[in-house]
């Protein structure tokens, strides 16, 4: 749910929340989010993990797009003046209006901030200002039930209950206005995440990883948005790589090699994305890392860690029953297995914070959970 600073109207510029119950092993009560939701929005983060329905979805989702997916589901009250307040997602999401109406605001993603993840803005403290930093909206509507958007990732959004924009684009309140009230009802709909930059499939990742195995810096000043945003572009995996996606998944399966045509895509689509970001540092005073070492760096992205994070997402997303324990230790599971997925990302590219830090997450959820039993 979210914190009682942005409920109470103290704080509404940043975005922070608390669980909805002080032992997170313990089922939630109904009462519990109907308490929850008198003066504010409550969420559901990976409900596709316990909701067969949403499980279901997820699994569609990733087989269309070839991408690791994940859903979350928000419910907000009628009257709800800052539902989230502006803020960035490090993942593409796609919005699934399901009932009630919820008002969207989003905006072009502002410049850069010193010290501050752009993918991580109007969160824990971070204030995304919407006279000095966005601007008007490249989107103002209010979605309806059976309405989808699709916010990429890096978008500033913002969302409410409380006002509507008419047909000239006027904001209006809705409770003042004879026109239709279009909030007369508790708003829910589901964000489904295209998770590639929370999974480091990305030219930044790659490029990253490329260089800590092969003895390189990595450490850069990017000097440009434009850069900054062309590097964090998906790689070509998925519907993304286009052709025989499919195929070339058959083949990696049975014989372990990834196609050779795609390897030599993605190495040139790599290298052109580092150029970009150092145009004065490869060929001029530095040599590219060997084809071999981009050939390496590719395939275990491809072969071992994306593939992996698909075959484990179809496991959490299969076989779900919400009044089963064994669908909450199974969705346990595979979160921490997932965070081991991570860890060894982090050991393959060669950087010990990384691997370290996953491994530390991992057993502090067990230890925090053993407590909770």
């Amino acid at each position: 749910r979210t914190a009682e600073m942005l409920r109470n109207g103290t704080q509404t510029d940043t975005w922070t929340f608390r669980s909805l119950k002080d032992n997170p092993a313990r089922p939630t009560t109904w009462t519990e989010v109907e308490q929850a939701l008198e003066d504010g929005t409550v969420y559901f983060n990976n409900a596709g993990s316990l909701w067969p329905n949403l499980g279901a979805l997820c699994r569609i989702t990733a087989h269309a797009f070839g991408l690791p997916t994940n859903v979350n589901v928000y419910v907000t009250p009628p009257g709800c003046e800052v539902s989230v307040p502006p803020h960035t997602d490090r993942q593409d999401v796609v919005c699934l209006q399901t009932q009630g109406a919820k008002r969207w605001r989003v905006y072009a993603p502002p410049r850069r901030k010193m010290g501050v993840d752009p993918l991580n803005r109007g969160k824990n403290g971070d204030v995304l200002n919407i006279d000095d930093e966005l601007g008007q909206p490249l989107i103002d509507a209010v979605m309806r039930k059976g309405d989808v958007l699709y916010v990429p990732t890096g978008f500033p959004h913002t969302t409410d209950t409380v006002t509507a924009v008419d047909g000239e684009g006027v904001v209006v309140e809705s409770n003042t206005t004879t026109k239709e009230n279009v909030f007369d009802e508790t708003s829910v709909h589901l964000t489904m995440g295209l998770d590639s930059s929370v999974w480091f499939l990305t030219y930044a990742h790659l490029r990253w990883a490329l260089l800590q195995r092969s003895g390189k810096e990595y450490r850069m000043e990017i000097k440009t948005d434009e850069s900054y945003w062309n590097s964090m572009e998906t790689m070509p995996i998925g519907f993304l790589a286009g052709g025989d996606w499919d195929g070339i998944v058959s083949r990696l399966k049975d014989t372990g090699v990834l196609d050779e045509g795609y390897v030599a895509r993605v190495t040139q689509a790599l290298k052109d994305a580092m150029m970009e970001l150092e145009p004065e540092r490869w060929g001029a005073t530095e040599d590219f890392p060997s084809d071999e070492e981009f050939a390496e760096v590719i395939t275990y992205v491809v072969r071992d860690h994306a593939q992996g994070l698909m075959e484990l997402q179809e496991k959490m997303f299969t076989n779900i029953d919400p009044q089963s324990d064994d669908t909450i230790v199974k969705a346990y599971q595979c979160t921490q297995e997932q965070n081991a997925i991570m860890e060894r990302f982090g050991k393959f590219s060669k950087n010990e914070a990384m691997e370290q830090s996953f491994a530390q997450s991992r057993a502090k959820r067990d230890i925090l959970t053993k407590d909770n039993q």
